[in-house]
């Protein structure tokens, strides 16, 4: 019996070292299956308190948190909702390659006024009164210039993109300033390998970014510029689609067991 268990395991590597990934709903019991799925690039939560990711093909890890402390005024321990690996392609080389890692949290609770909306994971990327947090975990040395530089230009296009904004002077220039200041945080930053970069919004609509841990800039109060951050990986349009998709639907699953507050409301989200 040992050596069949001694076996598996050794199976289990060798299909994560080919890159298969695995990922792990959470119920509402915190009961718990895993499901193997060929070729995906993102994970769901785990009850672990760290969870493993596999990224590249020579069987790298990423060790991502099970919890993580949103900032708002309660100190939420928010669970993590899904994630998956970011890979660009390399123009010159015509190859790709992994960036970070990425963990969505927020409480699943705190959503369910938007459990009937067409898209309910952008809803929720929008919602500024919603507390959540992205985690990016880089996986290769990267310049803080660039980072600021590509998720600067998916918030453009967003903030471009919202007609229901109004289009008036002050939404328009407090959006452009919040933006500079985005882009400011990171000049003359250098990201190494292994380095986390956090991105958390308050249930007031402020940005608060930590790297390794530290707040590198100063908070940016600005609901529209916090929505079309986490739309990079929540929208329609994410950078993730896999993982977006993936979260949704985990989301929607939460939904269905979380009660409404004029049904007796409260209940902790799984």
């Amino acid at each position: 019996q040992q050596q069949q268990q001694q076996q598996q395991q050794q199976r289990v590597h060798q299909k994560e070292r080919e890159g298969k990934k695995w990922w792990t709903p959470i119920q509402r019991h915190h009961r718990h299956y895993v499901r193997r799925k060929k070729a995906s690039r993102f994970f769901l939560a785990s009850v672990t308190r760290i969870l493993d990711v596999p990224y590249g093909k020579k069987g790298d890890t990423v060790g991502m948190p099970s919890h993580h402390l949103l900032e708002d005024e309660d100190g939420s321990n928010a669970p993590l909702i899904a994630g998956g690996v970011r890979t660009k392609k390399i123009a010159a080389a015509m190859v790709k390659v992994d960036v970070y890692v990425i963990g969505l949290y927020f409480m699943p609770k705190a959503c369910k006024k938007h459990e009937r909306e067409d898209d309910v994971l952008n809803a929720v990327a929008n919602d500024s009164s919603i507390a959540k947090t992205v985690r990016l975990t880089f996986v290769r040395d990267v310049s803080g210039a660039s980072v600021a530089k590509a998720i600067a230009q998916n918030i453009e296009k967003k903030l471009g993109s919202k007609a229901e904004s109004g289009r008036n002077e002050e939404s328009e220039r407090k959006a452009k300033e919040g933006l500079e200041m985005f882009k400011s945080m990171f000049r003359n930053v250098k990201i190494e390998k292994g380095a986390s970069l956090t991105f958390s919004a308050d249930e007031k609509g402020t940005l608060t970014t930590k790297l390794r841990g530290k707040r590198i800039g100063e908070p940016i109060k600005d609901g529209r510029l916090c929505g079309a951050l986490f739309g990079s990986w929540c929208g329609p349009d994410s950078v993730i689609p896999e993982m977006t998709e993936a979260a949704t639907s985990i989301l929607t699953q939460a939904l269905k067991v979380i009660p409404s507050e004029e049904n007796g409301g409260g209940g902790a989200a799984a």
